[in-house]
């Protein structure tokens, strides 16, 4: 596997460009989905196939689901939890 070291810049939208020749050796393409890890100062992208993606989302979320209507949350419920948990972070 090559390594490849590259210098990108982000914008004021928060977007980076990926270099054409990373691009290029990893086969990315418009649209392509990648997962964004952050640990300390450290970033690490991972190209991944969209069923896959797709899948593990729901294999997250379904469960998460089932929990809620179990205890008798509301989406209503969901949706004062997060708006009270970003004010705090304000």
């Amino acid at each position: 596997m090559n390594a490849t070291i590259d210098m990108v810049t982000i914008s004021s939208k928060g977007q980076i460009v990926i270099p054409k020749k990373i691009m290029k050796m990893l086969g990315l393409k418009e649209q392509d989905k990648l997962l964004v890890f952050s640990k300390g100062e450290n970033i690490l992208f991972k190209k991944v196939r969209p069923e896959i993606y797709e899948k593990s989302i729901r294999d997250i979320l379904i469960p998460l689901r089932e929990k809620a209507e179990t205890r008798g949350l509301t989406e209503e419920d969901a949706e004062k939890e997060i708006k009270a948990h970003r004010a705090q972070k304000r």
